[in-house]
């Protein structure tokens, strides 16, 4: 006989699993998605009914659950296949239980309509600082992306309208991003602090608000970049398959940022016009900072390229953009792509581990040991801020620390050294 509190856990996962699926339904998710996780939710309510137990909370019990997942003796409860499923559905209970809605993902957040006031603020906004504001493209998808999660978050709770937001609001808003890493949290806040502004100027929102709001500050620590030694990156090139037309583009691509130290950003948007092939240079005007860069074209690089255009890259594509997707449709590379399957790939083909601490490795860690070879040879610091295209010289500080840092490393070295030989 279970006891009645037991009876009524049971009763409220069950109620909380039905209000997740009524939830899932009005959001753009597919019904297969849908169907999926609702088959996975009611084994989580097996399990709980089954082996939860007296006092076990929600947390617990899903912690339980998905061990049981990996359990290889359990057969009722393994998912070979579906483990990934299982913490999905898992998920979405547990940020509900506590926000009363989850967090989207940037492919469904832009599949769900908005509701008519929280659009037009939306439109309205895009419009200003398109006129106004001077935002380049990337800097306004950025935006657009967390206003509207902002937006989604807002009509999770049946609110329809900027004038009903107020601090407590903003506050659980804040606590279902908590998760984020700080730099993401910061960028987020970055871009809702410029949706009140324009609010507050339209005189949508009062002035005691945004000034509530601009208390929310998230501290950003500045990690060293990641860096990779020489040996690491000639490990990671060779390890590239260059006799087809993926690894004829992956080969450019890694040598534009390892050689060059371009950014994704001004590698993706590449085109065939930036290609000086008389003067043996790319003459390119960078999407961060607007500004003009030229850099020169080694035989080795120029080399890559003529391979991937010549026999890698489609011919029959209008498209300017030197790297297009390597399958039907070819189009240029998507504005959210960030490279850092390429990078992992050929990490571990290469046999490359991560150094300790270990540190995230995108293509934009080729950029940062480019850096730090340049500080290394000695190279001046204003020189090092043209080829990186940085619009002053403080922003090459960054990297170096990377040679301060490693320095400070090998004097402590030396120091055992003296300790254990005195």
């Amino acid at each position: 006989m279970k006891s009645e509190a037991v009876v009524r856990r049971d009763e409220m996962l069950e109620d909380l699993v039905s209000r997740v699926l009524q939830h899932l339904a009005g959001l753009a998710y597919m019904e297969s998605t849908r169907v999926s996780v609702h088959r996975c939710c009611k084994r989580f309510l097996r399990f709980a009914r089954e082996r939860g137990g007296e006092d076990e909370g929600l947390t617990s019990l899903v912690d339980r659950y998905l061990v049981a997942c990996r359990t290889a003796g359990d057969r009722e409860y393994r998912e070979p296949s579906g483990q990934r499923l299982a913490r999905h559905a898992t998920r979405l209970l547990t940020e509900f239980a506590v926000h009363g809605c989850f967090q989207l993902r940037g492919k469904i957040a832009k599949q769900v309509a908005l509701a008519p006031a929280l659009d037009a603020v939306l439109s309205d906004y895009r419009a200003f600082c398109a006129s106004h504001m001077q935002h380049r493209r990337g800097t306004l998808v950025i935006r657009e992306r967390d206003i509207r999660r902002f937006f989604l978050f807002l009509q999770a709770h049946d609110i329809g309208s900027a004038e009903a937001v107020d601090a407590r609001l903003l506050s659980k808003f804040i606590a279902t991003r908590t998760p984020k890493q700080s730099t993401v949290l910061s960028m987020e806040l970055s871009s809702l602090r410029s949706l009140f502004r324009f609010l507050l100027m339209r005189g949508t929102v009062s002035a005691e608000l945004v000034e509530q709001f601009a208390a929310f500050r998230v501290s950003r620590p500045q990690p060293l970049p990641a860096v990779w030694r020489r040996d690491d990156v000639k490990s990671l090139l060779a390890a590239v398959d260059r006799s087809s037309p993926v690894g004829k583009r992956d080969y450019a691509i890694l040598l534009l940022a390892a050689q060059l130290g371009l950014r994704v950003g001004d590698i993706k948007t590449l085109r065939l016009d930036d290609i000086s092939w008389d003067e043996a240079q790319i003459k390119l005007t960078q999407s961060k900072t607007g500004s003009p860069l030229r850099l020169p074209l080694s035989e080795e690089l120029g080399a890559a390229l003529i391979d991937y255009l010549q026999h890698g890259r489609p011919s029959f594509t209008a498209h300017r953009q030197i790297f297009l997707r390597a399958h039907a449709p070819f189009q240029p590379l998507g504005a959210d792509s960030k490279f850092g399957d390429i990078i992992s790939r050929y990490r571990r083909l290469a046999g490359v581990p991560l150094s300790p601490p270990p540190r995230w490795r995108g293509l934009h860690s080729l950029r940062h040991s480019l850096a730090s070879r340049l500080i290394e040879a000695g190279t001046p610091v204003p020189v090092i801020s043209s080829i990186l295209g940085h619009a002053t010289s403080e922003s090459t500080e960054t990297y170096i620390r990377i040679d301060v840092d490693s320095l400070r490393g090998v004097a402590l070295d030396l120091a055992e050294e003296v300790q254990h030989a005195a």
